[in-house]
């Protein structure tokens, strides 16, 4: 699971078997690049992981060292995550300790205006 995504308007993504429980022992990446002087908005529809053990971590930019925005675990709302480039990497990793139905969000490219 996981990937490039490229789509210059944006697209959809969710954990593996979404709305179905996703695996134990998952690892998932993705690396969301959109236009040159925009910027990536997350709108997640859900989320539900195993709280503090099955995580999604974001980072604002390209993969490590990028600046790391949040860490994203259990049950909850979030609110929309928007980057400071035109590049975001998300992992997802699960262990053994159970499974739950996972997460499903949304990306939209943004104009960066004045540039």
């Amino acid at each position: 699971c996981g990937g490039n995504l490229t789509a210059p308007s944006g697209g959809t993504v969710t954990s593996p078997n979404y709305p179905s429980n996703y695996g134990d022992n998952d690892l998932c990446e993705w690396l969301i690049t959109v236009p040159t002087g925009s910027t990536i908005r997350l709108t997640f529809d859900s989320f539900d992981t195993v709280d503090g053990n099955d995580v999604l971590l974001i980072y604002d930019g390209a993969r490590h060292p990028a600046k790391h925005c949040c860490v994203l675990t259990g049950n909850q709302s979030v609110n929309p995550i928007t980057s400071t480039s035109n590049v975001m990497f998300l992992r997802f990793t699960s262990d053994a300790s159970g499974t739950r139905s996972g997460f499903q969000f949304s990306y939209t490219s943004h104009a960066i205006y004045g540039k």
